[in-house]
């Protein structure tokens, strides 16, 4: 792992899956185990928050997407996933802030650290790649439910995404999430068992 810092123990991991795979309640159980998490959906809010360099840059490029001067995510995503130019757009500006800060916390956490990200990038930095898989259908159901979006759009979202054959094929190891919550529990915690405490 380039840049992980001084700490010699420290293990960088990172964890993928579509979205509503259920990767917040696998770094949630891998939290309670001990790991540092490093949420790269959370750090998209923090580099477009009020006054930052990345609102500014949204501002200037999605105009048509604000709510009272500022961005509104809602209006981006649905704009993003019927525009792939302006899905590109997003991209390029989110994408390197995000990293940038990714690495920063890196370069601070100690011990074993998740990033958990939904657009898999740099996979070679890290020691493992962990993903979730769960039925698109699954993953449709919630996603309508969680975000009161259509049908359609939560296709196109999850369509717009690397594939789980994808996710598997470059994971270490991958976690099923069907629903089964107990289920999942006893999976990561039998890893986390085996590969970092054995």
């Amino acid at each position: 792992m380039e840049n992980a810092g001084s700490t010699a123990n420290k293990r960088v991991l990172a964890l993928i899956g579509g979205i509503a795979s259920g990767k917040t309640a696998v770094s949630d159980i891998l939290s309670e185990l001990g790991a540092y998490i490093i949420d790269a959906d959370v750090i998209s809010h923090y580099v477009t928050a009020p006054g930052s360099e990345g609102e500014a840059m949204l501002i200037k490029n999605f105009g048509d997407c604000l709510r009272d001067g500022r961005p509104d995510r809602r209006l981006i995503r649905e704009k993003v996933f019927h525009d792939p130019e302006a899905l590109k757009t997003l991209n390029d500006i989110t994408h390197p802030l995000i990293i940038k800060e990714i690495h920063r916390q890196i370069e601070n956490a100690q011990g074993v650290v998740v990033v958990v990200m939904p657009v898999p990038k740099e996979l070679r930095r890290y020691h493992a790649v962990l993903s979730v898989y769960a039925p698109v259908d699954v993953r449709i159901s919630r996603l309508i439910k969680r975000d009161n979006i259509t049908e359609e759009l939560a296709k196109k979202i999850i369509d717009a995404q690397m594939s789980d054959e994808k996710a598997a094929s470059v994971a270490d190891f991958t976690f099923i999430n069907d629903g089964d919550k107990q289920k999942l529990r006893r999976s990561v915690t039998a890893w986390w068992k085996f590969y970092i405490e054995g």
